[in-house]
């Protein structure tokens, strides 16, 4: 098995979501709680489950995953940088 096939694996037993409707689903649930967590954590990274809509903070991407996989270990999430459209910027060099 390839490491593309076993990662489409891995995704398949954590979500039976598209990576769209993961999206969809994990932007919607953030903006339900966005005025609460920009208000308490602008900056920090939020892991969004989005089948039962729990979420989990961080001050780093690892933090947050951390916390999330420590009460959902078998669920794929949704990460998002509190108060920003993206979690990270690339840059050309």
């Amino acid at each position: 098995m390839t490491v593309q096939e076993r990662l489409e694996r891995l995704k398949r037993e954590k979500t039976p979501h598209s990576t769209k409707e993961l999206d969809r689903l994990g932007w919607t649930r953030y903006e339900e709680i966005r005025g609460e967590l920009e208000a308490q954590h602008h900056g920090d990274y939020v892991m969004i489950e989005v089948d039962s809509g729990g979420y989990f903070v961080g001050k780093t991407p690892q933090e947050a995953l951390r916390r999330a996989r420590a009460v959902q270990p078998d669920k794929a999430f949704y990460l998002i940088r509190i108060g920003y459209k993206a979690a990270h910027k690339l840059k050309r060099t």
